[in-house]
């Protein structure tokens, strides 16, 4: 029995519906399961698979999920709330979203 106020409500941008559901029924809702129960525990903490991003228009935090999956994910501390807003899987140094190649979570280039 967890008290109630150490667990954080975990949200989803809409588009992560169809995130989820590139990787099929079973593999998305087990990746969805996972993200929320990590996320709800708590989204700061600073592991080997859970860190902050560098600057970037997506996110603000990494959760690596199952060794090859990425969940990116916002923080509201005052409202105690996760945003989750991208599902991808990493393949080498290659985020990949529904099959492409995502490069928006990359840190801001200055020069653009």
């Amino acid at each position: 029995m967890g008290r109630k106020k150490t667990t954080w409500r975990v949200a989803l941008k809409e588009s992560v519906i169809e995130d989820l559901r590139w990787f099929g029924k079973k593999n998305g809702r087990i990746l969805l399961d996972e993200a929320e129960r990590e996320l709800a525990r708590n989204p700061l903490s600073a592991t080997r698979n859970m860190k902050t991003l560098r600057p970037n228009f997506v996110a603000q935090r990494e959760l690596r999920l199952l060794g090859k999956y990425r969940v990116l994910f916002d923080v509201d501390e005052r409202a105690r709330e996760v945003t989750i807003v991208l599902v991808g899987e990493k393949r080498g140094e290659t985020l990949v979203v529904r099959g492409e190649e995502f490069t928006g979570h990359h840190e801001i280039d200055p020069a653009e």
